[in-house]
């Protein structure tokens, strides 16, 4: 063995000595070693307010593992070392430590690899090696050396009977320090409340001000000692169970006590916990959803985004009888049959079946077959599917039923339906059998707000024949009311007045015009194959005529 470089340091970070004395030497930390000469133990107690320099026999005088957790003592150690630059070391061990939880009871593991010249040495020889280069191994770790080390001196001996047996030939485990191990009265917890809803939804959705996790912290009964010479007390080991992952704090507030530590959601959203982040979002993407999840969230105005995108064409994106409700949802491939869309923004890239269902305030949807209920809707192609809305914009349509105030067709074939209140306007029709009628006794939603109407009327007139008798100064502002209600309701009994039926280019084929009037008369037309100014009604003291037709029914 031939050594190129020895010095020796007093120091206690024996790794950042030999890194800053081979930065020195222009070399690699790898090519040193190094030897502990002398170790030198300071303690602080309850009587010191610092660590001070222990001559004892510290093993002896602490033996009694109460009377070092009642003083208080912690340990910190000085290494005087020998730093070499050699060539080849004596026993180079392949080894991992294993530090407990705690940290009061470390292992070194070593591995069958390592290199230990037993049969060129006497067993006595031998152990003496070991015993200096575990005790190296401990002091580059800052785990106290030549203090309640018994065990590990114990096990060694009997590794040493077993290494000349020729046994040596699996991994073997020494204690490297028998620490003493904290008195829990209760264990700490961790209580992921928000996985208790995983059962019926596929995702998690949480409230604002809901509480998503607890930790709930250790009680300690005795406190401990670890290899480190730290004391071992409640402010040491409550983390240990905590979350380790990264804690969004712009989505999860985090409130903290003595007895728990609270993670609570600022926002409404959804659940995303993995190891690495923890974090509420009101963005969702998903692959697929199916039956078996039953649904995602339970209310429409919730502030989320869904987004579920299908790869693969040939499934469906929403599975078959699934329920979603959502703010905005947004689905790249298909809906399946039986399934149910709840959303004030829905968009649908791919096709809805004919026994699905959707509601939305603002729905655009590339190919309808289903049954849709929004405020506004855009379609790129209605396929024989139902729509009710108050607007509806459709590019193409192949069949199908609208009901709606005002629809806008850019291309109609054959076999659709509209029923609307206010306006039709198509730029082509150049099939057969279409119907296009206005009459608001046709749009389920006008008569449901007719009916609602005519309820607040009855509703304000009681109030009125009260005002009469005991608050006459309310009465006016009744009498406004039931008026404007009135007014109301006069809109859409005599919209169709003033509603208007237009087609752009020549009609290719037989389609059905109509216009149906407030006491249930009817004018039909049956257009041919030409141009026709837009249809509405023009009325006159004796008859209402369909213009630009000579149709015409009697007052």
């Amino acid at each position: 063995m031939i050594c190129l470089l020895t010095k020796k340091f007093k120091t206690k970070n024996i790794s950042a000595t030999i890194n800053k004395y081979a930065a020195e030497n222009d070399s690699s930390p790898l090519e040193f070693s190094f030897n502990v000469n002398e170790v030198d133990t300071y303690i602080k107690t309850v009587s010191e307010k610092s660590f001070v320099l222990y001559n004892e026999d510290i093993n002896h005088y602490y033996s009694e593992h109460d009377k070092m957790i009642n003083e208080h003592v912690e340990l910190k150690q000085m290494y005087t070392i020998t730093v070499k630059k050699e060539s080849k070391k004596i026993i180079k061990l392949i080894y991992s430590i294993d530090f407990s939880i705690d940290n009061t009871t470390p292992v070194i593991i070593l591995y069958p690899e390592s290199q230990i010249p037993y049969k060129k040495y006497q067993p006595k020889e031998i152990y003496l090696l070991l015993l200096k280069e575990l005790n190296n191994i401990k002091a580059v770790n800052n785990i106290l050396v030549n203090i309640f080390d018994g065990q590990m001196k114990e096990k060694l001996k009997t590794f040493i009977k077993y290494l000349y047996s020729d046994k040596f030939v699996s991994k073997i485990k020494i204690p490297l320090f028998n620490g003493i191990k904290v008195e829990i009265r209760r264990s700490s917890k961790l209580v992921m409340k928000f996985m208790q809803k995983e059962n019926t939804h596929q995702v998690i959705e949480v409230n604002a001000g809901e509480v998503l996790v607890e930790f709930i912290k250790p009680v300690f009964g005795k406190n401990g000692f670890n290899a480190f010479g730290d004391i071992i007390d409640n402010g040491y080991l409550e983390n240990n169970d905590d979350l380790k992952c990264y804690i969004d704090d712009k989505s999860i507030e985090i409130i903290e006590n003595d007895d728990k530590k609270s993670y609570i959601s600022k926002i409404k959203g959804y659940v995303h916990f993995d190891k690495e982040n923890f974090y509420i979002d009101n963005k969702l993407k998903m692959q697929r959803l199916s039956r078996v999840q039953d649904s995602v969230a339970k209310e429409e105005n919730n502030n989320i985004e869904v987004v579920i995108s299908q790869s693969d064409s040939s499934l469906d994106s929403l599975g078959e009888g699934v329920q979603l409700t959502s703010e905005t949802i947004h689905i790249h491939g298909h809906v399946g049959a039986k399934s149910s869309l709840k959303a004030v923004n829905l968009t649908i890239d791919g096709a809805t079946h004919k026994d699905s269902a959707q509601e939305a305030k603002f729905a655009t949807i590339n190919r309808h077959k289903g049954k849709l209920r929004c405020h506004s809707a855009k379609i790129k192609l209605l396929e024989g599917g139902e729509v009710h809305a108050t607007n509806v914009e459709i590019e193409n349509s192949l069949g199908g039923v609208i009901y709606a105030e005002n629809v806008t067709v850019g291309h109609v074939k054959s076999n659709l339906k509209i029923y609307a209140s206010n306006s039709i306007n198509i730029k082509l029709v150049s099939g057969e059998d279409n119907l296009f009628k206005i009459n608001y006794k046709d749009i389920p939603t006008l008569n449901s707000r007719y009916n609602f109407i005519t309820q607040e009327i009855d509703d304000l007139k009681y109030k009125l024949e009260g005002a009469l008798k005991h608050t006459p100064a309310d009465v006016p502002v009744l009498k406004k009311q039931i008026n404007e209600l009135k007014e109301q309701q006069d809109k859409i009994v005599n919209g169709v007045r003033h509603a208007q039926i237009a087609i752009t280019e020549p009609l290719r084929g037989l389609n059905t015009i109509t216009f149906t009037l407030a006491d249930g008369k009817e004018i039909t037309y049956k257009t041919d194959t030409r141009a026709y100014k837009p249809f509405y009604l023009v009325e006159s003291e004796d008859n209402i005529t369909l213009h630009p037709t000579d149709k015409k029914i009697s007052l």
